[in-house]
């Protein structure tokens, strides 16, 4: 009798011992991403921005980890259009991530992975338009201007490219839910702040040692760049005589988003940590047009990245396998990816490209946009 509790002791440990190693340290990637989609789908803004964080936080530029779920905050990726909207989920694949981060105990080293989810959406149920550049930043376009894009949406997809995935061209589109946050999450999305007194946003104190994104935009082409660092309501298309054509017209006319796949960045501090979302980009995008063409979007990253890949391929067809390039590559994550070589070794990937301000004219010099970008990089 007297071994009997000290027995009891020990099994109830270790069944608690192995449930926590299961659940913890045995934690799927592709489970946490599967999840994070699933809240995004839910419209829960304070339990979907939960999911991000770990590691030292790199958040959308002073805008909190919630910059990537609401257009107010014109970050770029953005998941917006996917908020409380239905959408199929596809079968998820991983790979890992080289982390050189160094660690004094093994179980305490930083994990990285890659997760790809396919997404799908359904035209009885759901699906994003994709509104050309100058309306989806509130921008007058002439019907004119408004075909060139319905007979070429590819073209300069890459420019705010989530940001112009719209569910609709209605006013109050692009607002977030109406979903009261708790004050933890209400730190998390900067962008929907209000000043109760005066109704207006609650502008973050810019670093008094470099001029802001705005400014630096203003100084370099005046106010036509600053037109386009935020996405408003859509903007109106006008026919020759100037008369408004009609809205429902218009949306009718839009390309749809069919698919996407959703690559999400999913790390833990190390072994007994849980898995969160660090970083996501949207690849992939295919698009339904009017008279139910699909359309492959083959612009949706920016050019010097759709070099990189066509260089990567073209080396794949001299030595006949596949290849890393060791130009910047297509994925959008600034890390340094490890995939596996048909012959089983591992390719290293040089860091991916930063992440232009999307919408901005070509013309902004590439100093400045490299200036501008360090203010809105993770």
């Amino acid at each position: 009798m007297k071994y009997l509790y000290p027995l009891l002791f020990v099994v109830l440990f270790l069944i608690i011992g192995t449930s926590w190693y299961n659940i913890v340290v045995g934690a799927d990637p592709k489970e946490e991403g599967v999840a994070f989609l699933q809240s995004v789908q839910s419209g829960g803004l304070a339990k979907t921005v939960k999911h991000f964080g770990s590691n030292v936080c790199r958040c959308p530029h002073k805008g909190g980890w919630g910059a990537y779920l609401i257009y107010a905050s014109g970050q770029e990726p953005n998941l917006a259009f996917m908020i409380g909207k239905p959408f199929e989920l596809g079968k998820p694949t991983m790979f890992k991530i080289r982390n050189k981060a160094q660690a004094l105990i093994p179980w305490q080293k930083p994990e990285d992975t890659v997760v790809d989810i396919p997404v799908t959406f359904d035209a009885k149920k759901y699906m994003p338009y994709f509104l050309p550049l100058a309306m989806a930043y509130g921008q007058k376009m002439s019907e004119t201007d408004f075909q060139k894009f319905l007979a070429d949406p590819d073209n300069d997809a890459w420019k705010g490219l989530t940001l112009r995935f719209r569910t609709g061209l209605t006013k109050g589109s692009i607002a977030p839910p109406a979903e009261p946050l708790p004050p933890d999450a209400k730190d998390e999305f900067k962008a929907l702040q209000v000043d109760e007194k005066n109704h207006k946003q609650v502008e973050t104190p810019a670093d008094e040692s470099t001029e802001s994104t705005e400014d630096a935009i203003r100084h370099a082409i005046g106010a036509e760049g600053i037109a386009y660092v935020q996405p408003k309501e859509a903007g109106k298309v006008v026919d020759a005589s100037g008369a408004v054509i009609d809205q429902n017209k218009i949306q009718a006319e839009l390309p749809r988003v069919k698919e996407i796949t959703m690559r999400l960045h999913v790390v833990r501090r190390g072994a007994t940590s849980e898995w969160t979302i660090y970083h996501l980009g949207v690849l992939n995008p295919v698009l339904t047009t009017a008279d139910g063409h699909e359309l492959k979007l083959t612009h949706y990253l920016r050019p010097s990245a759709h070099a990189a890949e066509k260089a990567a391929k073209q080396l794949e067809t001299q030595i006949g396998q596949p290849q890393k390039s060791e130009m910047e590559p297509p994925e959008p994550f600034p890390t340094e990816l490890t995939q596996p070589a048909p012959s089983g070794s591992q390719q290293p990937a040089s860091n991916a490209p930063q992440l232009a301000p999307n919408g901005l004219p070509q013309q902004v010099p590439d100093g400045l946009l490299q200036k501008a970008t360090k203010e809105v990089q993770h």
